[in-house]
């Protein structure tokens, strides 16, 4: 761990300046160097998980939109799935950054 410690600990801190790209890029291009590839391969799903569940709950609020004619239970459901998205973004973003942390500073 030690050896690769700084691009390992880049592709968790990519979240503060190139969020998903910078990990996909290292997880792609080291495959001949497992430690890598595995760190990499983390950091980049940790970081897409805020993505897909964004989308997921677009499509969920468009759909229960054309059903539910009533404007307050829709409003109701944006409200609390974009609470439970910011969390779920909030958690994955600090996690990145304590683990990337976590890499750097470890012997």
């Amino acid at each position: 761990m030690t050896r690769y410690r700084v691009i390992n600990s880049l592709s968790y801190l990519s979240v503060l300046f190139l969020p998903v790209l910078f990990p996909l890029i290292v997880w792609v291009l080291t495959g001949d160097q497992p430690e890598i590839r595995r760190t990499a391969g983390r950091a980049f799903w940790l970081q897409l998980i805020p993505a897909i569940l964004g989308i997921g709950a677009l499509v969920m609020i468009g759909v229960t939109g054309f059903y539910w004619q009533d404007a307050s239970k829709s409003g109701w459901l944006v409200v609390i799935l974009l609470a439970l998205l910011g969390l779920v973004a909030l958690a994955s973003y600090l996690w990145s950054i304590v683990r990337g942390i976590q890499i750097l500073i470890s012997d």
